[in-house]
């Protein structure tokens, strides 16, 4: 169950990066056919497309000064609910509880979002650095857990 919780920790830190690469996965085959996404959406004509599209403006969109702050109400609740599907997602694909991983997502996505935002927050004070540097850095964390976690023996 611990790819459920890495899976929420990467919607914490980039919220869109974990259902492109479910539905990535899903399109190679590494996923069980049962594993749909939400409403059926891996399933659709495009959906990798789609879903990479979006993750890839959200790391894109996350280095503008007018994106909201993933703390803020609406983008938090958002990450929990995409933290939720993900989670519940990857534990359909392993055969475990889709309860148990949407929960395990929730709580992952709670902490990838404030351990994140503080993060950030923290090493822009400390250093010279621009924060667009730190961001790059977030962005290459969460897709190597997300691939880690999406990545499936199949054999």
């Amino acid at each position: 169950m611990w790819r459920a919780a890495a899976l929420g920790v990467v919607t914490g830190m980039r919220s869109q990066l974990p259902t492109a690469l479910l539905a990535w996965r899903q399109s190679r085959g590494d996923l069980p056919e049962g594993v749909a996404g939400p409403a059926g959406i891996f399933r659709l004509p495009g959906a990798t497309a789609l879903t990479a599209l979006l993750a890839v403006g959200e790391l894109v969109g996350d280095k503008l000064p007018m994106t909201p702050s993933r703390m803020d109400a609406g983008p938090f609740l958002g990450r929990l609910s995409l933290g939720a599907t993900a989670g519940a997602g990857i534990a359909s694909a392993v055969g475990r509880s889709r309860v148990l991983g949407g929960t395990l997502g929730i709580a992952g996505a709670a902490a990838g979002s404030v351990l994140g935002y503080r993060y950030r927050e923290y090493v822009a004070r400390r250093t010279d650095v621009p924060d667009v540097i730190w961001a790059l850095l977030e962005d290459a964390a969460a897709i190597t857990i997300g691939v880690a976690a999406t990545r499936i023996d199949r054999s």
